[in-house]
């Protein structure tokens, strides 16, 4: 499962309780990130100016609808309350992606995505190590492989499209 959605997770909850436990909050996160991915993956299909771009928001949105269907339903079993919509960094960067003119689109997209699946494969390793819930788990070693991937494919894009990387 590709974890764009949690390369997108702020440092502190959105909410201003403290999830239950560390598998709510992640559930939470997880969610939020993959509204957030939907409505960027839907919005590069459209916008990009590049084929591969295009393509690769496509399938984000397509892949991210698949995983919050499976992440909303781990939280009905865990009685997990989940947002109705993305948290507000991701609600910061669709705007920038929606203001971007189509020629400054593709290298914000594909710049912005790398960093998010960067930041998701770094969570992905922490749930796995600290998770006991075994719902959770496996919805995140799903996703491992599809995190790998597309930023690898995100990485490829970059380089094809001679982007210069963002500057930390």
């Amino acid at each position: 499962m590709g974890f764009a959605l949690l390369s997108m997770i702020p440092a502190t909850p959105v909410s201003a309780a403290r999830p239950a436990s560390p598998e709510a909050e992640f559930l939470i996160a997880a969610h939020q990130g993959n509204l957030a991915q939907i409505k960027a993956g839907k919005l590069a299909a459209r916008k990009a100016e590049n084929p591969a771009v295009r393509k690769l928001g496509k399938r984000f949105a397509s892949y991210h609808k698949k995983l919050d269907s499976q992440v909303r339903a781990v939280s009905e079993d865990l009685d997990v309350n989940l947002p109705d919509q993305p948290n507000s960094e991701q609600l910061q960067l669709a705007e920038q992606y929606r203001a971007a003119s189509p020629t400054e689109f593709d290298s914000l997209f594909v710049n912005t995505q790398i960093t998010n699946y960067e930041r998701a494969a770094k969570l992905a390793g922490i749930v796995l190590k600290t998770t006991d819930d075994p719902a959770v788990a496996r919805i995140v070693r799903a996703a491992t492989p599809v995190i790998e991937q597309n930023r690898e494919d995100l990485t490829t894009t970059r380089d094809q499209l001679g982007l210069e990387q963002p500057q930390e």
